[in-house]
C-alpha cells in the first residue's frame, strides 16, 4: 500500500484501471455462472409446480375412480350377484350386471372393460375388453398395474387395470371377502392431464409405469429404459427431475436439455463482451484526458506553490483555464490576499486581547473589593437589633434578623443547598411579610420529612414567593395565602407546587407570560425589572442551565382566583460535596 502511494497520479490511475478491468472480466463470468444457475433453479422449481398439478390431478382421478367402483361394487345388485352360490341363480342375474356394468362404463370415457372373479378367481362376469392374463388372487386393496402386453405380439397395449376387493358389507366379518373386480382402463386420460406440462420447447414430460415402460408422454418421445432413465440424470447437459404418484407407484419424469434453457445467454454473453470493450476505450480516454486537464494544471498550481516563498509577496498564479482547475487557482490567489489581510487583523487583535486581559484583571479586582461590603451589612443589621433589643423594640428586632439571614442566605457561595435550608430561607421571608402585611397575607408551608435533606438549586422557591406576594396578593383586599407543597411526582421527581390565592392574570397577560418562557434564551434576558415574571424567567433559565431538559416549570392562571406555579427536577441529581460540607 505504501509503495502504490508513492507512484504518481499517472501510474496509480493506471493500476487502478487495469484492476476495474479485471474486477469487470470476474464479474462477466460470475454474472453468468449466477444467471445460469438462477435459471436452473427456476425451472426447477416450475418443473416441481407442474409435478404437484399432475400430481393433484391424478389425485383426483383416483378419488372418481374410487367413488365409480364403490358405486359398483358395493351395489345391491352386484352384491346379491357375489353372495349366490348357485351356477343357475347367477345367469339369471346376468342382465341385470350386464345392465349395471353398462351404466358404470359410461361414467368413465376411458373405461375398456370390467370383469368379476369370485374369491376362487374364476370369472364371473364381464363385459368389454379384457385384461388377457389371470388375476393373482387374492387383492387385499386397490392396485394399479402397468402397461398391460399383448400375449401374442408381446408388445405393449395402450390398457392397463385397476384391481379392486369386493367385501360382503352385510356380514359381521370384517372384511368378508367376496372376490374381485377389474376395470380396464385406457392411459389417454393421462394424455390430457401431462398437456400443456413442458417447459420448454424441445423438453420431455412423461409418465412411465412401475416397469419404466411409457405410459404417455408430452413431447419428444424419448426411449427410456430404467438404466437409461438413470444415465440421463447424471448427464450435465440434461435438468431430469423424477417423482412418483402415490398409490399406483408409476413415476413422472422430466427431462430439459440445459442448452435451450441457457441459449438466451449467449446474447447477453456478447452484450457483455461489448460493454467490457466500450468500456475499456472508455477508460483510455479518460485516462489521457485525465492527464492533459487535469494533472498537467495541477503539476503548475504545485509548482507555483513550491516557489511562492522564494518570490515576491505580490505575486499570483496565473489562472489560464476555464475548469474547477481554473476556480482552484483563482482560490489560491484569493487566499493569499486574505493571508495578507489576516496577518494584519492579527496583529490588531493581539493588541486588542492586550487590552481586554488588562480591563479583566482591574474587574477582578473590584470584585475583591466588593466582597468587603457583606460583612458590613452583617454587621450593620446586627448592631440594629442590638438597639431594638436594647430599646425593647421586639419586632424591629425580629425583621432584622430575618433581613440578616435572608442576606446571609443569598450571598453564601453555594449554589446548592438542601430542601430544608431552602423552606427556612423562605420562613425568614414569611415573617418578613407577616410584619409587613399585619398577618393578612400568610405563608403556609408542606412537605415530607424524607426530601428535606436532598439537593436543591438555591433561591429557587423565595423568589416566586415574592412574585406571588408582590404581583398577586398585594392587588387582593381581603386576607391572602400562599401554600408551597415539596413532594415527588410520577417521574421520581422533586416538585415545588407554588399556589396563590390572588389576583391572578388575565388571558392576554397569562398567555404572553408562557410565550416569553418557551421562547426565553440566554440572549434574550432584557426583559424590565418592573415587568410581572422577572423573577420566573430567571428561575426557568437557571433549571434549564443547570438540569437541562430534564426541569420544567408550568404556571396556570385564572383571574380572580389565583395562581399555581410547579417546579420540577431531577433528585439526587448533585451530591454533596466538599464545598457544601465547610459551608
Amino acid at each position: 500500500m505504501n509503495q502504490f502511494r508513492r507512484l504518481g497520479l499517472n501510474k496509480q490511475i493506471i493500476a487502478l484501471i487495469l484492476i476495474m478491468l479485471i474486477v469487470l472480466l470476474i464479474s462477466f463470468v460470475i454474472s453468468n455462472r449466477i444467471a445460469g444457475r438462477i435459471i436452473e433453479k427456476k425451472v426447477t422449481e416450475s418443473v416441481s409446480k407442474v409435478f404437484l398439478q399432475v400430481q393433484e390431478k391424478t389425485a383426483s382421478f383416483y378419488s372418481d375412480m374410487e367413488g365409480i367402483s364403490n358405486s359398483l361394487l358395493y351395489s345391491p345388485t352386484v352384491q346379491t350377484f357375489m353372495s349366490l352360490q348357485d351356477p343357475l341363480e347367477k345367469i339369471l342375474m346376468d342382465n341385470e350386471i350386464i345392465s349395471v356394468f353398462n351404466n358404470t362404463v359410461t361414467l368413465k370415457d376411458n373405461i375398456r372393460g370390467i370383469q368379476l372373479f369370485d374369491r376362487e378367481g374364476k370369472m364371473v362376469e364381464s363385459i368389454g375388453i379384457g385384461t388377457g392374463r389371470s388375476v393373482q388372487l387374492p387383492v387385499e386393496s386397490t392396485v394399479y398395474s402397468g402397461l398391460l402386453r399383448d400375449p401374442e405380439a408381446k408388445t405393449a397395449t395402450t390398457n392397463y387395470t385397476i384391481t379392486v376387493p369386493i367385501y360382503n358389507l352385510k356380514s359381521s366379518i370384517f372384511k368378508d371377502y367376496r372376490g374381485t373386480a377389474v376395470f380396464v382402463m385406457d392411459v389417454r386420460n393421462f394424455g390430457k392431464i401431462l398437456e400443456g406440462g413442458k417447459i420448454t420447447k424441445n423438453s420431455t414430460l412423461m409418465l412411465l409405469d412401475q416397469q419404466n415402460h411409457i405410459i404417455v408422454n408430452e413431447g419428444t418421445a424419448l426411449n427410456i429404459d430404467a438404466s437409461r432413465l438413470e444415465d440421463w440424470k447424471k448427464d450435465t447437459h440434461y435438468i431430469v427431475q423424477t417423482a412418483t404418484l402415490p398409490r399406483t407407484g408409476w413415476k413422472l419424469v422430466s427431462i430439459i436439455p440445459k442448452s435451450e434453457l441457457l441459449q438466451d445467454l449467449d446474447t447477453v454473453k456478447r452484450l457483455n463482451i461489448a460493454t467490457y470493450v466500450i468500456m475499456f476505450g472508455m477508460l483510455i480516454l479518460f485516462l489521457f484526458i485525465f492527464s492533459t486537464r487535469i494533472l498537467k494544471p495541477v503539476k503548475e498550481i504545485m509548482d507555483f506553490m513550491r516557489s511562492y516563498p522564494k518570490m515576491e509577496r505580490d505575486r499570483r498564479f496565473n489562472v489560464v483555464y476555464h475548469n474547477e482547475i481554473g476556480v482552484l487557482g483563482a482560490n489560491l490567489n484569493r487566499m493569499l490576499d486574505e493571508i495578507d489581510s489576516l496577518g494584519i487583523e492579527i496583529q490588531q487583535t493581539q493588541k486588542q486581547k492586550y487590552e481586554i486581559e488588562i480591563a479583566k484583571k482591574q474587574m477582578e479586582i473590584s470584585a475583591f473589593r466588593n466582597q468587603i461590603n457583606p460583612h458590613f451589612l452583617y454587621n450593620t443589621l446586627e448592631c440594629i437589633r442590638a438597639m431594638a433589643f436594647y430599646y425593647k423594640v421586639e419586632d424591629i428586632a425580629a425583621i432584622s434578623e430575618s433581613l440578616s439571614k435572608m442576606f446571609r442566605y443569598s450571598v453564601k457561595g453555594n449554589d446548592f443547598v438542601t430542601i430544608r435550608d431552602e423552606i427556612a430561607h423562605v420562613g425568614e421571608y414569611a415573617k418578613i411579610v407577616g410584619f409587613r402585611f399585619m398577618g393578612r397575607i400568610k405563608i403556609e408551608m408542606k412537605g415530607e420529612e424524607e426530601w428535606m435533606e436532598l439537593k436543591t438549586l438555591k433561591m429557587l422557591l423565595q423568589p416566586i414567593v415574592e412574585n406571588a406576594v408582590f404581583h398577586g396578593l398585594e392587588k387582593k383586599i381581603d386576607n391572602g395565602l400562599v401554600r408551597i407543597t415539596v413532594r415527588k411526582d410520577e417521574r421520581d421527581q422533586i416538585q415545588y407546587i407554588i399556589q396563590d390565592n390572588g389576583y391572578g392574570m388575565e388571558e392576554e397577560r397569562y398567555n404572553s407570560l408562557v410565550h416569553r418562557l418557551r421562547q426565553w434564551d440566554s440572549s434574550e434576558g432584557s426583559a424590565n425589572e418592573g415587568d410581572q415574571g422577572i423573577g420566573l424567567f430567571n428561575i426557568f433559565r437557571r433549571l434549564k442551565l443547570v438540569y437541562g431538559d430534564a426541569a420544567s416549570m408550568t404556571i396556570q392562571s385564572v383571574l380572580h382566583e389565583g395562581t399555581t406555579v410547579i417546579v420540577s427536577f431531577p433528585m439526587h441529581h448533585h451530591s454533596q460535596n466538599k464545598e457544601d460540607e465547610t459551608a
